[in-house]
């Protein structure tokens, strides 16, 4: 293939969070549904939330309101809760100090000083005696950034408040944090509500599925309200693509070279992506790279491409338990609900260790369950056939 073209491929399949609306696939009826919060909501924190690489950024990226300001922070220090919300306040100050408002500068540039001097490193010393008595003198040095929380809130809420006196009402979108712990989202959130959940003041915030789940259940409740209704106003739930949204997406990117991937190519793509933006692109990238010498992609080339790469990728690290493997036979041509799953294996295995085994299967990404049907991952499927 001529190399401008591929590099163009190549490079048009990059995952990386889009802006633009013409690349936009099947995102806007939630879009119009977190602008509309943004818009009529006075308060509260709202939260985006779906499987890892399913376009959680890219949503964020699309939420604004024209009665208010905007303010996107990316959570990058993640040492700990603290660490995590000295991130968001030192993110925070320094897009206040660009809006250059004399009366805000002075609070978001004490803000950041606060945080850079915080930082504090500890040399530890250590020496023993080791069992075969021989001495031994070791040194560490252990750097950890260190913040008290209260004044952090302090400065927090002196801040946000200048923003909502200067611009009446403020949009604050926080990203990244779906990639940490429920408990310790959870923690971070549930310590920030005070100075957060105030009037004029719309958060959304990224989250794990984990979270979602939660969420609908306690709002099931009747009559009885849940923990995370204390912190969250609602949520929206990102479902993955259609089949025919993952190839839209990708025939979006590569406009200028459409014809590369045959159609029934990009059906295959869809398929071993199981409606994750991220697979499609990261597998569709990869069967370009390794098929550089071919001006077209067919499907046999893309199915022979997703064996060996799923192959060379899973067989050192990846093995199955008997149990595991008795729970893979039963779904892997057939996708069922768990209580029939179990009624299948009662005779093979004991009701809660499916239970247990499943839960872990889809932790895992070996299984999948949407509506409550469980099937096998695509992907495992294509490493299963490898062996």
């Amino acid at each position: 293939m001529d190399e401008k073209k591929l590099k163009y491929i190549i490079e048009a399949l990059f995952d990386k969070p889009i802006d633009n609306g013409d690349l936009l696939v099947d995102r806007e009826k939630e879009i119009e549904h977190l602008n509309k919060i943004a818009y009529f909501q006075p308060m509260g924190i709202f939260g985006v939330c779906g499987e890892t690489g399913v376009g959680k950024t890219t949503t964020l990226n699309f939420i604004n309101s024209e009665n208010a300001k905007r303010f996107y922070v990316l959570i990058t220090e993640k040492d700990s809760k603290e660490v995590i919300i000295g991130d968001f306040l030192y993110k925070l100050s320094n897009l206040a100090l660009g809006l250059k408002k004399k009366e805000i500068n002075k609070v978001a540039n004490e803000a950041k000083e606060f945080i850079l001097t915080e930082m504090s490193q500890s040399t530890s010393y250590g020496a023993g005696l080791s069992v075969s008595a021989s001495f031994s003198y070791g040194k560490s040095t252990v750097s950890k950034k260190r913040f008290n929380i209260y004044t952090v809130k302090d400065y927090l809420d002196e801040l946000l408040s200048l923003l909502v006196k200067v611009y009446g009402k403020i949009l604050v979108i926080i990203d990244e944090l779906d990639k940490e712990k429920k408990e310790e989202v959870l923690n971070i959130l549930d310590s920030l509500k005070s100075v957060l959940f105030k009037e004029n003041i719309v958060t959304f915030v990224s989250l794990p599925f984990s979270i979602y789940r939660e969420y609908s259940n306690d709002r099931m409740r009747w009559n009885e309200s849940g923990n995370l209704e204390n912190i969250f106003r609602d949520m929206i739930f990102l479902d993955p693509l259609t089949v025919d949204d993952i190839k839209k997406m990708i025939l979006k990117r590569i406009k200028e070279y459409p014809d590369y991937f045959e159609m029934d190519a990009l059906d295959e793509i869809a398929a071993f992506s199981d409606g994750n933006p991220r697979d499609a692109l990261w597998i569709a990238q990869q069967i370009a790279i390794i098929n550089s010498d071919k001006d077209k992609i067919s499907k046999e080339v893309v199915k022979e491409s997703i064996r060996e790469i799923m192959a060379k990728g899973l067989e050192k690290t990846w093995s199955f338990t008997e149990i595991q493997k008795t729970i893979l036979q039963e779904l892997i041509n057939n996708p069922l609900d768990k209580s029939e799953l179990v009624k299948r294996l009662e005779k093979k295995i004991k009701r809660q260790t499916v239970y247990t085994y499943v839960k872990r299967m889809i932790d895992d990404g070996v299984l999948t369950e949407n509506n409550g049907v469980l099937r096998v991952s695509t992907k495992i499927k294509y490493y299963i056939e490898s062996l």
